[in-house]
């Protein structure tokens, strides 16, 4: 594959926008009315991951000539599976003494960490369960063991870039025709929303932007550009407001609008050029949070979920505990598991990171 020159660098303002973006979850997962669109953000997530990583095979394939698929599966557990693992065991522990039948949530820890808890989902999904928000980790497992083999066969088969952008674009296209076939035969919503066939083209806009950011990166630098990716970023927000994600209508339309202007905002915040929204996500705060979102992500709801089905509490009393224990508790884990863990894997690290930056700031490959 011929590629255009390109550097994985770290940038601190994706980091942060992930940190808000996750903030925004826990938000709407306490009370859902009072930030109903914030599951957009999802598709956000979902671009950026497939963006960074694509970034990290793309590299690795033009500079190698290979794909090493089982360093890199490895490296994906080393980095995702310790505190995914420590999560379960506390909250599967604390369903066992907190509830009177603790045989769903068991089901519940094994398909999460199968990594296949969004295919319980998919239909005659009611309730939320204890590990509930894990369904976004299926989709990206499924996404990180599927991606790489996909660019192993473009090697095999030797396609030049040209090649690669007409293939993905077929794929992103298949995707949103597949969302509109499956909406006329009358799908329930969960079908639509859980499925990683329907989230496919997430990734696969992130990929592509991944592959053409050196060159998208000259064009944004011109004024007119710059104010163009600026309305995209405040057009994202104004859609996290008002998109409305739990009806079907959203996967008409909405999705794609949110993908589209995804990928304008991670090519603003990792443009050298300056910009409202690049400050805002590289402040410190936003960064700290960012670092931690996965964490974030995987305490917050468990603890949700137990306080709704004992003590019931008002949500903003809900939110102030929620709040402060899950950042501590992310904190923590950040601490004690995803960075040791990390530097153990960058040990075997197959695609070497700029000097500059060191390991405790450049986590660049949090998930949702």
């Amino acid at each position: 594959m011929n590629a255009v020159s390109q550097d994985i660098h770290y940038y601190p303002a994706l980091d942060g926008v992930r940190g808000w973006s996750a903030l925004c979850v826990l938000i709407a997962h306490v009370h859902l009315a009072w930030l109903p669109g914030a599951m957009v953000l999802m598709d956000l997530f979902f671009a950026i991951s497939g963006f960074l990583i694509t970034s990290i095979i793309w590299r690795g394939a033009r500079k190698r000539g290979r794909i090493d698929l089982l360093q890199f599966w490895k490296r994906r557990l080393q980095r995702l599976y310790p505190v995914l693992l420590l999560v379960v065991a506390v909250f599967t522990l604390a369903a066992y003494i907190l509830l009177e039948d603790p045989v769903p949530s068991y089901k519940d820890a094994l398909t999460t960490l199968l990594y296949v808890s969004n295919f319980t989902k998919l239909y005659d999904y009611v309730l939320p369960t204890l590990f509930g928000q894990t369904w976004s980790l299926g989709v990206e497992e499924q996404f990180y063991l599927l991606w790489p083999l996909l660019f192993w066969l473009f090697l095999q088969l030797r396609l030049e870039m040209r090649g690669v952008t007409i293939f993905l674009g077929c794929l992103a296209l298949a995707c949103m025709l597949w969302k509109a076939y499956l909406i006329h035969s009358g799908v329930p919503w969960s079908r639509l929303y859980y499925a990683p066939d329907t989230r496919l083209d997430a990734f696969v806009v992130g990929g592509m932007l991944a592959i053409y950011h050196p060159r998208l990166l000259a064009w944004c630098q011109s004024r007119l550009a710059h104010g163009v990716l600026v309305l995209a970023g405040c057009a994202l927000v104004v859609l996290v407001a008002y998109a409305t994600p739990r009806e079907m209508v959203y996967f008409l339309w909405q999705q794609t609008l949110a993908l589209v202007l995804s990928a304008a905002l991670i090519l603003l915040l990792t443009s050298p050029r300056p910009s409202v929204f690049k400050w805002l996500f590289s402040l410190r705060p936003s960064v700290f949070v960012g670092q931690r979102c996965y964490s974030i992500y995987l305490w917050h709801w468990p603890i949700i979920w137990l306080l709704l089905v004992t003590v019931r509490p008002d949500p903003l009393v809900m939110l102030m505990i929620v709040a402060p224990l899950v950042l501590v508790l992310s904190c923590l884990s950040y601490h004690y598991l995803e960075l040791p863990f990390m530097s153990r894997r960058n040990a075997l690290i197959e695609f070497p990171q700029p000097r500059s930056e060191p390991e405790a700031v450049r986590p660049r490959e949090l998930p949702t």
